[in-house]
């Protein structure tokens, strides 16, 4: 937490043991996104997202800020650092917001920026809609920053575009290519971004605490729905792992190279293998130049282009250098270095060349299924799973390690001996590991991220009070002034109060099934009735105890009863019409007196009155 001098809550950094352990295996590529209000001081829910082995969206910590400017966001980016091993994501994605980006200048220097791409481009409208020939304009400007495969194209093209459109002096297109190395997919395409090239993670991982969270929601209430939002996504990712290790995808072909990425890859990665290996059908090849170690090979797809109902084909050629020692290929596409995933042009290539394994690097660790997760040994309290076996050895062995750790750390002898014990141990379970053939036991996706060297700031004992609470851009929290006119269409459109008689007596006679009784949808339900429903229903509406034949009405019997004044009425009940709400013509008797009644779409207790005043008026006769 971050506290400003009257020790008033300034900025909230959340994360647990899972996240952490997570952030091992997937916190090299992140979202951060601030868009989302989740408390009564209008405090943004920044959330770190990044993408897990499934292809889901996995939460990496999350902080509560009161001002969006670089101060905040360097605090936010610090402690995050802090709590995730010291070890800075290699790639992140925010908007356009030059407080983030000053802020990951200074706390990430050596990580890649990159803005999120759909953000830029849906202001296009905004910035350029006043043009006559705006549509032309957008469908070149998408023409340009996507169909670019290389940045010696996407200049040449850049530079075609403007001059044809006359954009020269256009202020909004001239910022976004200064900076065109921070969105443009030619530029940065050359990394590993796990598939995300805007912030939707982010957003939807905003929308997915909507029922946990909202503008009301107090800090310490945000704690507890925190980890109950959390539960789901845990339940979501186990059900996954499950799916994996007990079920399978059939290969479409006997190939050998299907099968190395059926055994080692997730459900979710295999079936985007498979959209990459139909997609050679779309594809033919061409030899360019081929020699014994490096060959080049000319790739031609077919690819639609336009929106729905004037969609377009046109034949796009790459190209794929091939390496014959080891097996390699390399598309200017660059679809593997951008999603981690081999492209339909280097299948092709591999085809041809009679390649039945493709080399390891293209079977990433971060896609495969038969690997043990350290976050998924973590014990959390918002999982209400049963642990494995796994989970229990790991508790117990950690339990030791601390132990053995209050004991070292106050000695410098004690502390190197510990660490020269454990370096040793490492390698025999290493070279044991090796020797059976079997997986590492969770291993660490980057090894300049030691465990355990990270600081954690310590506890201190403060009093802390609650921020202030700011008004924010947009519309505000609350409520607009409501006309005369308005509030009292409301107060009319309100049901009127009861008074306590009569709430007690539509509780009696809603006591059968949660149906008034006497109103149509009583009526509509009366053939799903047990054949006793006059016994338990009937005596607790009438003033005096009636008969258990009174059931026979309800099947569509005649029957003799006595109505509350000791005569009787013949009554014949005829379930294929609505009796108690349509026109049946009986003679009734109400307290000794008799009148005739004919019912017009209403119930004897429900309508225009209610049962208790036609006992009330029974002395008079009325009903």
């Amino acid at each position: 937490m971050d506290l400003d001098n009257e020790g008033r809550l300034v900025n909230v950094f959340w994360a647990d043991a899972r996240s952490r352990a997570a952030c091992k295996e997937f916190g090299d590529v992140v979202t951060f996104d601030t868009t989302y209000l989740v408390n009564k001081y209008d405090m943004p829910f920044a959330p770190f997202v990044g993408v897990n082995h499934h292809g889901q969206s996995i939460l990496l910590g999350c902080g509560l800020i009161s001002h969006e400017d670089t101060k905040s966001f360097s605090w936010l980016f610090k402690t995050w650092m802090t709590c995730m091993w010291e070890c800075a994501p290699k790639a992140i994605i925010t908007d356009q917001c030059m407080s983030m980006k000053n802020a990951i200048e200074e706390v990430f220097p050596d990580t890649r920026h990159r803005w999120c791409i759909w953000h830029i481009l849906k202001k296009v409208q905004e910035k350029l809609g006043k043009y006559d020939a705006y549509k032309s304009i957008k469908t070149s400007l998408h023409n340009t920053v996507y169909d670019s495969l290389t940045i010696e194209e996407f200049e040449d093209t850049w530079d075609v575009f403007i001059k044809k459109y006359q954009l020269q002096d256009n202020e909004w297109l001239h910022g976004l290519y200064l900076e065109r190395n921070r969105w443009v997919p030619a530029f940065v395409k050359d990394i590993f971004w796990a598939g995300m090239s805007s912030t939707q993670r982010s957003e939807s991982m905003n929308s997915y605490f909507d029922g946990y969270i909202n503008s009301k929601t107090t800090l310490k209430q945000f704690v507890e729905q925190y980890g109950n939002a959390l539960a789901k996504k845990v339940e979501n990712e186990k059900h996954e792992d499950t799916k994996d290790l007990h079920s399978y995808i059939p290969c479409i072909t006997a190939a050998e190279l299907e099968k190395q990425f059926q055994n080692a890859y997730t459900h979710s990665k295999f079936k985007e293998f498979h959209a990459e290996f139909f997609g050679r059908l779309n594809c033919s090849l061409k030899e360019r130049k081929v020699c014994d170690v490096w060959s080049e090979y000319e790739v031609q797809e077919d690819k639609t282009f336009g929106e729905v109902g004037e969609e377009w084909t046109k034949r796009v050629p790459f190209t794929v250098m091939f390496n014959g020692e080891t097996n390699e290929a390399n598309c200017n596409c660059r679809l593997f270095e951008f999603r981690g995933m081999v492209c339909r042009h280097q299948l092709m290539v591999f085809h041809e060349r009679r390649v039945q394994k493709v080399p390891e690097k293209y079977v990433l660790r971060r896609w495969r299924k038969n690997l043990k997760r350290a976050h998924t040994k973590i014990r959390i309290n918002y999982d209400n799973s049963s642990s494995t076996i796994e989970a229990r050895r790991h508790d117990n062995m950690c339990n030791l390690f601390n132990e053995i750790a209050d004991l070292a750390e106050d000695s410098q002898e004690k502390y190197d001996k510990v660490m020269e014990r454990l370096r040793e141990l490492k390698r025999e379970l290493i070279e044991c590991s090796d020797d059976c053939g079997s997986n590492q036991a969770s291993g660490t996706p980057n090894d300049s991220c030691p465990l355990g060297d990270g600081i954690l700031p310590s506890k201190e004992s403060r009093k802390i009070l609650d921020p202030i609470a700011l008004r924010r851009k947009g519309r505000p929290p609350t409520k607009r002034k409501q006309g005369f006119v308005e509030k009292l269409s409301k107060k009319k459109r309100e049901p009127k109060k009861k008074t306590l008689s009569n709430e007690k007596a539509k509780e009696n006679e809603e006591n059968a099934d949660g149906n008034v009784f006497g109103t149509q949808e009583s009526v509509a339900n009366v053939n799903s009735f047990q054949a006793n429903m006059g016994q338990f229903m009937w005596p607790n509406m009438m003033p005096h105890n009636m008969q258990s034949t009174m059931a026979q009405v309800w099947r569509g019997q005649s029957s003799t009863q006595v109505w509350g004044g000791g005569q009787s009425s013949n009554y014949q009940s005829q379930l294929g019409t609505q009796i108690w709400g349509g026109r049946q013509l009986g003679t009734q008797i109400w307290g000794g007196q008799s009148s005739n009644h004919r019912s017009e779409g209403h119930g004897w207790g429900g309508g225009q009155q209610s049962f208790l005043e036609i006992l009330n008026a029974r002395a008079n006769g009325e009903q």
